[in-house]
């Protein structure tokens, strides 16, 4: 018998060890590619925002984040539809924020980011904010769709999680206090409050 048909484990060539390997670095990558998946799943139900919107909604709470501390004068505007749309500019940042309200008493606040907006040799927000109104007013004269309506300023706002962001809004020489969702930007809670309400996280 000869030394071949004994040896029970034949010597394995180069390519052949190198398999087991490349099976591996296969699964490492593939594991790591789902992660983001995986990560970007878990937003979506702790959040409750729709799978393809969680960047979105991260990006809009880091708005948040940024402008906590301006204290916005918006300049409001109404249709015909019942809705109203409040639209104001941080003068620190210069992001811009929208709260659109519908008849039935739902709200929704969006930011729009400064550096969205400008580009190369145009004005900044504001100038925009000045053609949103002056055309909200031009259109009085001609088809009513729009109507410029009560301003609406911020007193106070906190932000206290992710999930919760409370703020005093003064309009039409009233006050609320307002309790939203700083990612998904849905007013959870609103309702009138003395001016001198405090930002917290508690009824009062």
């Amino acid at each position: 018998m000869t030394d071949r048909a004994m040896d029970p484990e034949p010597q394995l060539g180069p390519v052949q060890r190198f398999v087991p390997f490349l099976k591996t670095a296969a699964l490492v990558v593939t594991i790591l590619g789902a992660i983001p998946t995986a990560i970007t799943a878990y937003h979506a139900w702790t959040y409750k925002v729709p799978f393809t919107q969680v960047s979105h909604r991260l990006q809009q709470y880091e708005i948040w984040e940024r402008n906590i501390d301006c204290k916005i004068d918006y300049k409001a505007l109404s249709t015909s539809q019942g809705t109203k749309v409040d639209a104001g500019a941080c003068a620190a940042t210069g992001d811009i924020s929208l709260k659109v309200s519908t008849s039935d008493g739902k709200a929704t606040y969006e930011w729009i980011a400064y550096n969205q907006l400008q580009k190369p040799g145009e004005q900044p927000p504001s100038s925009f904010l000045d053609l949103l109104v002056g055309a909200a007013r031009a259109d009085v004269a001609g088809p009513k769709s729009v109507m410029v309506a009560q301003s609406m300023e911020v007193v106070c706002q906190s932000l206290l999680s992710k999930t919760q962001l409370v703020r005093v809004v003064k309009e039409g020489g009233k006050c609320f206090r307002e309790v939203l969702s700083p990612v998904r930007g849905s007013v959870e809670s609103r309702e009138e409050v003395p001016c001198e309400t405090k930002c917290t996280g508690g009824a009062g």
